[in-house]
Parts: structure tokens; C-alpha cells; sequence
């Protein structure tokens, strides 16, 4: 039996397709970002709290959240706890995540 050629040819392109899913950027999920069983294991090591990724993660812990929200949930923490920690992780939000995908604490 032969494979019609216009499957052929969709699958030839669907091969071609850089890995991260084409138009859509690696580590992008629909319903926001989510702490991995990695993320959740760092968490549990004593003082992990105390730094800047660990303070971020700990804000994930609740479930998935998109970078809109957790935008918006940052900018009302350092409003109300006026805390340096705080207004640094608002204002590395994106180095964070970064990282943290990239250390797959994040998926």
C-alpha cells in the first residue's frame, strides 16, 4: 500500500518544525506556569525560603498561575510588605522564570 503523497509531504514538514512547537515558544503553557515534582523537592530543603527563587516558587505552591497574574499578585506583595526581597523579585519576574524553566523547577 502506498502513503498518498500530500501525507507524506505533512509529515516530511511536520519533521522540519524546530523542537519548542514551532510558532509557539518552549516552556508556554496555556493555563500559566506550575512547579515540577523538582520544584516541589527544592522547596522542602531548610532555608530554601529565605532566597529570591525560592520565595517565587513558594508563590506557585498554590497552583498554576499565568505571568499576567503572578505580575499582578508581586506588584500587591510589595505593596503591602514594602520588603527589598519583594520589589527584587517583581523586578527580575522574567530572569526568574527564566531560570527557573530552564532549571525545570518550572513547566
Amino acid at each position: 500500500m502506498q502513503v498518498p503523497s500530500s501525507i507524506g509531504k505533512q509529515a516530511e514538514h511536520a519533521t522540519s518544525i524546530p523542537r519548542g512547537g514551532g510558532f509557539i515558544p518552549s516552556g508556554y503553557h496555556p493555563f500559566g506556569y506550575g512547579l515540577t515534582d523538582l520544584g516541589r523537592r527544592y522547596l522542602e530543603f531548610d532555608g530554601s525560603l529565605d532566597g529570591d527563587v525560592g520565595r517565587f516558587l513558594a508563590s506557585l505552591k498554590a497552583g498554576r498561575k499565568t505571568k499576567t497574574v503572578l505580575k499582578a499578585q508581586w506588584l500587591e506583595v510589595v505593596r503591602v510588605s514594602k520588603q527589598g526581597q519583594s520589589m527584587r523579585i517583581l523586578r527580575t519576574l522574567d530572569d526568574l522564570l527564566d531560570f527557573s524553566l530552564k532549571a525545570r523547577f518550572l513547566d
